[in-house]
């Protein structure tokens, strides 16, 4: 079920071309000491990650934004690796005092060699969003393209 509506099964892709071969990005997107260097939009950090990519493998990242955010800790589990072609993780954040998500998403992430390097088709679908975290979902575009100008970057430095 995909919508544009804020809430379950809303849907962000996102397609993007890095200038660096798919084996290298791949290795961005699942390996600890690489998203820690990009994960999170403009002016956040990953002081901790931890990744092990392979299906059923967990994923931890604390994503620290500027005050007033502090420390955001992104939870998952990885349901297809396939590298250097296709990447599926579902990925939790906003823990609640109760211990319940804020949200859930899946994210399905597919790389293609082009000739400027490697395209990859991003579609994150939301499958659990609480009431006051609805708002948030509207950032999640911009939040993965910041993100994704980050790796930009990060893949220039290890190119």
């Amino acid at each position: 079920m995909s919508t544009t509506e804020l809430g379950v099964g809303y849907e962000v892709t996102i397609d993007r071309t890095f200038k660096a071969p798919r084996e290298l990005v791949f290795d961005c997107m699942t390996r600890a000491e690489h998203l820690a260097r990009w994960w999170g939009p403009h002016g956040f950090d990953v002081p901790f990650a931890e990744s092990e990519a392979r299906p059923g493998g967990r994923i931890r990242l604390d994503m620290r934004g500027p005050e007033p955010f502090g420390i955001n800790e992104v939870h998952g589990e990885y349901e297809v690796v396939d590298r250097p072609d296709t990447l599926v993780m579902v990925l939790r954040a906003f823990r609640g005092a109760d211990g319940s998500w804020g949200i859930e998403h899946r994210t399905t992430m597919v790389f293609s060699d082009v000739p400027e390097g490697t395209h990859m088709r991003m579609t994150t679908s939301v499958l659990q969003a609480s009431e006051e975290l609805l708002p948030a979902l509207a950032g999640m575009r911009e939040g993965w393209s910041q993100s994704f100008e980050k790796l930009e970057a990060v893949l220039v430095a290890l190119g």
